[in-house]
């Protein structure tokens, strides 16, 4: 892997929606939802190779039924070949 991104989502969900919304974002590939609170607010992780993959997935999080919003509240980008080389 060469690049790493990761972005941390708040997600607002139904209420009567959260546990089905949560276990919808788990099953997409690098999400992780790591907390909910009972007034349906979801911290969510997203990460992979492309950040492509990561805006795209979180701009697909409105498509989930049950899901109000999705705020992108932290990214983070590094290249880890570059990263690796000014280590050594």
């Amino acid at each position: 892997m060469t690049d790493f991104n990761i972005c941390g989502v708040l997600v607002h969900a139904q209420l009567d929606h959260v546990d089905q919304v949560k276990a919808q974002l788990e099953e997409i590939s690098g999400v992780e939802v790591h907390s909910a609170t009972d007034k349906g607010k979801l911290v969510v992780t997203v990460e992979s190779e492309s950040r492509r993959f990561v805006a795209d997935t979180i701009t697909g999080f409105t498509n989930v039924n049950g899901v109000l919003s999705a705020s992108m509240i932290y990214q983070h980008s590094e290249d880890l070949a570059t990263e690796g080389e000014m280590s050594a």
